[in-house]
């Protein structure tokens, strides 16, 4: 199959970061740059799986296999895969490196960093007015007090993948979005 566009392997892109930053929304309007383009949101698979929240830790591990195999499926047809998840542990992101590599698709990390204040609003914002099913589980689970602990698991993540490259995050949507275009297209080997 054609790569996405000539002369480039399809591209898996990784958007990192805590809850509330905006990976999903993210993720969604740099699916729109490509047609076919896959914007894939591990938490609608978990929260499509009957019975989700009686094991949730199993539903997570079934959504990411499933979130997997959409993937191979896309990079396989030559098509980008947009993916907006908060990862905290290394196994998912060197899961995703493996995919991309067995597909010969180029696999790029950002992370979308804010500072803890921005968070905290943020966090708050979504636990008043939830403006999807998933972030309304969400907000159950995690909320404002909980941002430094989150920013703290993502300092420990950047250590352990060093090639995540990091995306202010606290503006507006379409400058965050022009920020990850503008290191996209800075970068086109693969890592």
């Amino acid at each position: 199959m054609p790569p996405t566009a000539p002369g480039r392997p399809p591209r898996l892109i990784l958007l990192n970061g805590a809850p509330g930053v905006g990976k999903s929304t993210l993720a969604r309007l740099l699916a729109e740059d490509r047609p076919l383009t896959l914007a894939l949101d591990v938490d609608q698979l978990k929260h499509s799986l009957g019975g989700w929240e009686e094991d949730a830790a199993v539903s997570g591990q079934r959504a990411r296999e499933l979130a997997l195999a959409l993937i191979d499926v896309q990079l396989e047809a030559g098509k980008d895969v947009v993916l907006g998840q908060y990862l905290a542990r290394t196994a998912f992101p060197e899961q995703l490196d493996a995919v991309a590599a067995r597909a010969g698709a180029e696999f790029r990390e950002f992370l979308l960093a804010v500072d803890e204040r921005t968070l905290a609003a943020r966090l708050a914002a979504r636990v008043a007015e939830p403006e999807t099913p998933e972030q309304a589980v969400n907000a159950r689970l995690v909320g404002p007090d909980d941002a430094e602990r989150l920013l703290a698991s993502l300092d420990a993540m950047r250590a352990a993948r060093p090639d995540m490259q990091s995306v202010d995050a606290r503006g507006g949507l379409e400058e965050t979005a022009d920020a990850v275009r503008a290191l996209l297209e800075g970068h086109t080997e693969r890592r």
